[in-house]
Formats: C-alpha cells, structure tokens, sequence
C-alpha cells in the first residue's frame, strides 16, 4: 500500500530530532491495552464497541478515558480500580504484546537523533522498550506523559521533549498512528507523519491522520528511513 501525502503543516525546517510514539508505532501494543480496557469497563456494567473505543480513545491514556466514560455513566472511579487495569494492561502486555515489523531495519536506518514520547505510564513504557531490546536507539531518551500536567493531545509533552533535547519544535519530526498524537504534534509546532499498521488501514483512519496536521501518511515501517530523507532534503532545498 503506498503512502498518502500532503496534510497541512508547518514550514519546512531542518530535521534534527525524530520522535517516535510507542503503541502502534514501535509496538503493536494498542489493541491489546483497549481490549483489556474494554473488559475492565464491563465489569462497571458499562458496555463500548471495539470500533467506537478506537475511534474516541485512540492515543489517550487510560486514565482520560476512563474518566471521560465515567462522567458520560455517572459514576465514580476510584484511584485503586485504575490501578489495577494498569497492572492488567501490563500482564496482557507481557504475554502478547509484539514490535510492529521492520521498526528494527528502520531505527537502524535513521542516523538522526531519536527518542520516544508517549502517553503510557513511564514504568510501562520503558519495561517494554526494554525487554523489546528498543531502548539503546534511543540513547536513553524515553519521555512518558507522566512528566507533564497534561499528556497528548495538548502539546505539554513534545514541548518537553525538544526542550530537554535543546532542539527547537520545528526542528523535530514525529511519527504517530492517533490523531490525538498528530494533534499535540501539530500544537507544539512540530511536524508529523502519520503511520497506520496496514492491517489496521482503512481510508477512513488515514485522511483523518491527514486532517490532523500529517505531512504524509505510511503503512510500512521500511519506508520510513526514505521518507525522513526525502524530507531532510526538502529541506536542504
């Protein structure tokens, strides 16, 4: 399947920092934390549809979207129960969750400097970039919503990352399968690319990616190293 290009951005800037989203993009670990998600909001007698949870809470962390349902129920969740989805989530995780194909061929491609932003609790986001053998590309640059006050879609977090970074926003290109991650990319003044798993592509999911603010659209992760090139070189142009 071949990329979809151009979405609205920001002016064209060199590239020194490349910015990786974790689920869905280095791991294939999204559909498998909304799946647990979705069984622990049964056991509140509240009942979501795979294709409505995706679409509402894609990129968000579980704690916003379980608030959000919550307050749309009329309920109260107490700080123990999130807790405990987590530890589920994590346990799911370390039975099931892959790397999504060919992120190795490509991190090993990219010579620019690279780190990871997500909206997964630190504590799970670098247990599994490490026990994936993930976190040496990276040189040790893991960033976790759990930095900021507020995770994606505001910009808080890749604000973060390029200041501790000692980049400017729009030198930074990030990669992100959600709108909400295209969106606080877009905010912080970065540009972004949107990959989607082409197993999980629909024309639907990529024009919103596209809408968000993506620069361009891809569904392989072999294409990325050419795709950064092509850009870098935009650029230098």
């Amino acid at each position: 399947m071949r990329s979809l290009q151009l979405g609205s951005q920001h002016p064209i800037q060199p590239i020194k920092l490349v910015i990786f989203d974790c689920d869905g993009v280095l791991l294939d670990s999204e559909k498998i934390g909304n799946r647990v998600e979705m069984e622990a909001l049964k056991t509140l007698n509240i009942n979501i549809d795979n294709e409505n949870y995706q679409k509402r809470f894609a990129g968000v962390t579980t704690k916003n979207a379980f608030e959000t349902i919550a307050h749309e129920a009329g309920i109260n969740l107490s700080p123990k129960f999130l807790a405990t989805v987590e530890k589920k989530i994590i346990k799911t995780l370390e039975k099931e969750v892959k790397i999504i194909p060919y992120v190795f061929e490509a991190l090993r491609q990219i010579k620019i400097s690279k780190a990871v932003a997500s909206n997964s609790h630190f504590a799970r986001l670098s247990k599994f970039l490490r026990s994936k053998n993930l976190t040496h590309f990276f040189d040790g640059y893991i960033f976790s919503a759990d930095m900021v006050k507020h995770p994606k879609p505001a910009p808080d977090l890749y604000q973060y990352v390029a200041k501790k970074m000692l980049v400017l926003p729009r030198e930074c290109l990030v990669i992100e399968d959600s709108v909400v991650g295209i969106q606080a990319a877009y905010q912080a003044g970065m540009k972004a690319l949107g990959f989607i798993n082409s197993q999980y592509s629909t024309l639907e999911n990529q024009e919103d990616l596209l809408k968000a603010g993506a620069l361009q659209v891809f569904f392989d992760m072999r294409e990325l190293p050419n795709i950064i090139s092509k850009w870098s070189k935009l650029n230098d142009a």
